[in-house]
């Protein structure tokens, strides 16, 4: 047999690279090679945020108005090197089985068939589902098969993902807190808007590795950046007086079809903390918090700012309170003459007097024969007081508010604007800057900054606490006194008498009633002889020692009935005084003690007793510590009402085969 060598060669030529080969393959791995180079699996690398916790709101008091609940989402890693394949085999019929029971999107075959995929790929994070799980949830799916054997036999991962949002006083101060529609909703409104940087804190960082199938997991070879939870933010509202304002505005807005809105504001005196923000408007059958009104509704005051005119006049010593003047039922100011029929019955009337009944003669010409020469003193004097400023409170919206002067050159200064502003018109203020002016008065003249928060919290540690700021003196201490004098007049012996009739608690004040411009036409009347009324009551309690300022507004729609200050307005804020007297710790020991009051009882947070069997006792827990404590015990939770745990289903101690647990919450109850 003939061998052809030509052919040999060739074949021996190859082996020899390959050979060769081999052995300059074996020498990289063994000496030159180093892991984690691009060319390995593993090496191609990125990463992901991890979301922080955002801040709760809380009350003045501690109570949460609103506050994060985790959410979760369900991973596997089904990779052989993790789950061993007797383990998987044996259980992926009861896995899928307990799966679809949990989420109700697939039937238990369809779970079987995707983990059985996931599994042949040998895929190692594995997102079972999207949507979120909430904490009683993730630790059952913790019990499932396989997956109870955790991450390194069983291939459990779990990510915490989410918050959800929860505001346990549901929409009440709506428009004050504003609420988180999604994580990536553009919130804008309220506290939750403007302080949205302070609450969501800093997200952070976690390295994430590609595996051979293409999947990106968890790269524990570098370090992870942890998140920085949010600022906890503790306002000035109280739960309490916020309910009291909102009920008393939305009994009075209810008794009118023609009433389209209303607002309230009620004010601490000393400090200028806003305890209560309530805006309602007709929507849908019926009254919601749509709009703030409190600070965004600018419009002419009315007969409340008379306060000024009286405050200018007394300061500068142009008038007493008792000095007599002719009841000018017509006065003439340049081409002009104003009518006003409240004086038909008199033939002279003091000062005090004319501010009781809300003449508006009464002031134009006090003003005007004062300061009707040189209108810029008076103008100057009104805009020393500081009432326009466009005040730093800590949500988004506040109007601006506008007073003429003879000197600006934007309008043009007529006699008639002097007389305007005396009673209230030519001038545009928000209801918040209305509070502040009288708040101002009942703080023996100094006006101090309206605000929201009262200190940031980090870990339930205060990081930084807002002081009170005054802003200006609108007057002396001894004009303040004399304003007091004639606002009590006002309620006792004025427009505001009948409203405030047998009131539980001394209030001074004072009515206005506007009329607003209608948008369609410019003017303060429509062509059916139509008006659109503003009527205002603003004042402090108690008389003697002022401690809340409050303001209520309501507005009318299109009508030809009048609304005034002193019947729609002013009944809300006697309710609204009543009440906070009646269940303020400070006031109401003599009431409770006729009996007039029922006795409450009030519960502080607790810490439950883990050694006790059965459902925990929760009874007196705010809703925030209840959840937490029903859910990291396995329980379901749902709940209604707010405030303090009164009762729970099934009782403390109860055993329960569902684990499911009902909670009645209110803001205090009686004792049997």
């Amino acid at each position: 047999m003939k061998v052809n060598i030509g052919k040999v060669g060739v074949v021996y030529v190859i082996f020899v690279i390959i050979a060769i080969a081999v052995l300059v393959k074996i020498v990289l791995i063994q000496f030159v090679h180093i892991p984690h180079v691009p060319d390995v699996v593993g090496a191609v690398t990125d990463e992901e945020k991890i979301k922080s916790h955002r801040g709760s709101i809380l009350s003045d008091d501690g109570r949460y108005l609103a506050f994060s609940i985790p959410e979760y989402r369900l991973y596997m890693d089904l990779h052989r090197d993790v789950i061993a394949d007797t383990l998987f085999d044996n259980n992926v019929d009861a896995l899928a089985m307990e799966l679809a029971k949990l989420y109700k999107d697939r039937s238990a075959a369809e779970y079987k068939k995707f983990l059985k995929i996931a599994r042949d790929e040998q895929r190692r994070y594995v997102c079972i589902n999207k949507q979120l799980l909430k904490y009683q949830e993730m630790q059952l799916a913790k019990t499932f098969p396989i997956l109870k054997y955790g991450q390194r036999r069983g291939g459990l991962i779990i990510e915490e993902v989410d918050d959800h949002r929860e505001y346990p006083y549901e929409n009440l101060a709506y428009r004050t807190l504003g609420h988180l529609k999604s994580d990536t909703a553009q919130i804008k409104v309220g506290l939750e808007g403007s302080c949205d940087s302070i609450l969501r804190g800093t997200p952070g960082v976690r390295p994430l590795k590609k595996t051979e199938g293409n999947e990106w997991i968890p790269d524990n070879d570098r370090p992870i950046i942890p998140p920085v939870n949010g600022t906890d933010i503790r306002t000035t509202l109280s739960v309490d007086i916020q309910n009291i304002a909102d009920r008393a505005l939305r009994n009075k807005l209810s008794q009118s079809e023609d009433l389209q809105a209303g607002t309230v504001i009620v004010m601490d005196v000393a400090t200028g903390e806003i305890k209560a923000m309530v805006n309602l408007e007709k929507h849908e059958g019926g009254y919601s918090e749509r709009y703030n009104y409190a600070i965004g509704r600018i419009g002419e005051p009315g007969s409340v700012f008379k306060i000024t005119s009286l405050a200018i006049l007394l300061e500068t010593g142009k008038v007493k309170l008792e000095d007599e003047m002719p009841a000018y039922v017509y006065y003439n100011i340049g081409k002009k003459t104003f009518e006003d029929e409240y004086l038909r019955n008199y033939d002279k009337i003091t000062v005090q007097r004319g501010f009781e009944i809300s003449s508006n003669n009464v002031f134009r010409a006090q003003v005007w024969e004062h300061f009707g020469s040189k209108p810029e003193k008076y103008m100057d004097q009104l805009k020393a007081m500081k009432i326009d400023t466009k005040h730093d409170i800590e949500i988004y919206g506040i109007g601006k508010a506008t007073i003429p002067h003879p000197s600006d050159k934007v309008r043009y200064w007529s006699d008639i604007d002097l007389a305007s502003v005396s009673i209230g018109y030519a001038v545009e203020m928000t209801p918040l800057h209305i509070i502040t002016l009288y708040n101002a008065v009942a703080n023996n003249g100094v006006m101090v900054r309206p605000h929201l928060i009262s200190e940031y919290l980090k870990d339930g540690r205060t990081i930084e606490k807002v002081e009170p700021q005054i802003l200006s003196a609108i007057c002396s201490e001894s004009t303040a006194k004399q304003l007091h004098k004639a606002l009590r007049g006002v309620v006792e012996n004025g427009t505001g008498k009948n409203s405030f009739n047998g009131c539980k608690v001394e209030v001074a004040g004072k009515t206005g009633t506007a009329r607003v411009v209608i948008p369609t036409n410019g003017a303060y009347i429509d062509s059916q002889g139509r008006k659109i009324h503003q009527g205002t009551f603003v004042g402090f309690f108690p008389y003697q020692n002022p401690r809340y300022t409050v303001i209520a507004v309501v507005y009318s729609g299109l009508t030809n009935k009048n609304f005034y200050g002193g019947t729609w307005a002013a009944p809300v804020v006697r309710e609204i005084a009543e009440n906070i007297y009646a269940s303020s710790p400070d006031w109401n020991g003599q009431i409770r003690a006729s009996g007039q009051l029922p006795a409450y009882k009030e519960y502080p947070n607790r810490i439950v007793n883990d050694t006790l069997s059965g459902v925990p006792d929760v009874i007196g827990m705010g809703l925030k510590n209840s959840i937490s404590t029903l859910e990291s015990r396995g329980y379901s939770v749902s709940f209604s009402g707010h405030g303090a745990v009164v009762k729970q289903e099934p009782e403390p101690g109860s055993e329960t085969s569902n684990k499911k647990v009902k909670i009645y919450l209110a803001e205090k109850y009686a004792t049997e």
